[in-house]
Formats: C-alpha cells, sequence, structure tokens
C-alpha cells in the first residue's frame, strides 16, 4: 500500500526526455538567439499544434535557462513567433483553453502546463 507522500508531485516538475520527443522533430532552440526555430516538419502542423508546439519549446527554453523572461506568451507573441493569423489564433487560444491543452495566467498570457505534456505528445502522435 502506497503511503501519502508518494502521492505528492510538483506542478512545475518536467519531464524533460518527453518534452524533448515532442520538440524534435518540429523545432529547433537557438541559445545564442533565445529563439525557436522550425523545421520543415513545422509546415505539416495545423495551427493549433504550432502554438502546442511553440509553447511547448518556449517551456523547453525556460527550463534551459535561455535569456527569456517567462514561458508564457501573450496571444501578440504567439502571432509574431509562430506566423499564425490574428483571426485563427485567437479562436485557437480559446478551443485549446476549453480544452485544458493550455492554461491563461492572471497576466492572460498562455502556457502548456507541466500535467498537460503528455497530452500533448499524445495528440501529436495522432498526426505521426
Amino acid at each position: 500500500m502506497a503511503d501519502l507522500e508518494s502521492l505528492v508531485v510538483s506542478g512545475t516538475e518536467l519531464d524533460r526526455k518527453l518534452v524533448a520527443q515532442i520538440l524534435a522533430p518540429y523545432v529547433q532552440l537557438d541559445k545564442d538567439a533565445s529563439n525557436i526555430r522550425p523545421t520543415d516538419a513545422w509546415g505539416s502542423l495545423s495551427q493549433e499544434d504550432k502554438i502546442i508546439v511553440y509553447l511547448v519549446a518556449r517551456k523547453a527554453m525556460k527550463a534551459l535557462s535561455f535569456n527569456i523572461p517567462f514561458e508564457e506568451a501573450s496571444a501578440s507573441e504567439i502571432v509574431r513567433d509562430t506566423g499564425v493569423k490574428s483571426g485563427t489564433a485567437h479562436p485557437a487560444l480559446r478551443k485549446l483553453l476549453g480544452e485544458n491543452i493550455l492554461r491563461q495566467t492572471d497576466s492572460k498570457k498562455y502556457m502548456v502546463p507541466a500535467y498537460g505534456i503528455p497530452a500533448v505528445r499524445a495528440r501529436l502522435s495522432k498526426g505521426d
């Protein structure tokens, strides 16, 4: 029988191996410029999945101590950095929030919570 302590996890604990598996086909992380470089496979992602991969990449960059202030990103940052049009990004963000894939912070920025990483992997695996 398990004891209570075995049930305790950290909400910020990140499965780095799983994050690497998610990101490897779609992006590279540029340490010098602190930005995300899409690979050829990026173009095969849906607009929603581009947003998700972008936010997972920001989570990875923060975990790797890149020079970014937050892993979270505003809607305008997401539009600017992913190439997803504003008219597409805003409904996609609302949909992903509704599906609990994304979380919105008090400052109205978006992120993929650490506990959501397995669901992201499952979602992206459906397209493989």
